[in-house]
């Protein structure tokens, strides 16, 4: 089973002063540290999500790695994004890495810096591609757990359809848009079905 899990923070907006007091301090200490209200309530829907799905002591439970990638002991495996108004959060009992991003125009510097030639063809041809590149490579560095450690221009997403072999890792990629906003995961096994749901305030502020 893998499931994707999303937040609009537009309609949590109204409640932040109450939500917030849902998190335990550590992460409320965290969220309360970006600078922008929008970063702020991306963070706490994020966290909402994984109190929601994983249970109260979700955060006490969690261990990072080497690259601060969070993960429990013995799963299920996470991974989560924000971008814009949207918060996302996949779940699988396999490795799996999950990035959102919202529409924008390609990035030249993005695409030199972080693209293979190929992937820089593709990318230039719409924001579409660029977004399909962009997201599956963050995708990729999620589910290794590298974070940009491990350069994007070691491997190719390209095709998006085929199983790839990244870093030893087989993996394959499921492209969705949530709201016509494109997400692209990464994860390992043979799935094809993702369930996604949203979580709205009256799922996740009691």
């Amino acid at each position: 089973m893998a499931e994707i899990y999303f937040c609009n923070a537009k309609k949590f907006a109204p409640y932040y002063e109450k939500a917030i007091l849902l998190l335990p301090k550590a992460r409320k200490e965290k969220t309360e540290r970006f600078l922008r209200q929008e970063d702020r309530i991306l963070s706490l829907c994020a966290g909402l999500m994984v109190l929601n799905i994983f249970g109260k002591d979700a955060f006490d439970k969690m261990k990072y790695g080497e690259h601060e990638k969070p993960f429990f002991e013995h799963g299920p495996f996470f991974s989560i994004s924000h971008s814009g108004k949207y918060a996302v959060l996949a779940v699988s009992d396999e490795e799996i890495g999950v990035d959102v991003e919202m529409r924008d125009e390609p990035k030249i510097a993005v695409s030199k810096r972080c693209f293979l030639d190929e992937e820089q063809e593709y990318a230039n041809l719409s924001t579409e591609n660029f977004l399909r590149i962009w997201t599956a490579k963050e995708a990729v560095l999620k589910l290794l757990g590298t974070g940009f450690s491990y350069s994007p221009k070691n491997f190719s997403v390209l095709l998006l359809s085929d199983e790839h072999s990244i870093n030893g890792v087989n993996m394959r990629f499921f492209c969705t848009n949530i709201e016509e906003v494109p997400l692209t995961l990464a994860y390992c096994g043979d799935k094809k079905d993702f369930i996604i749901r949203e979580l709205l305030p009256e799922n996740l502020i009691n």
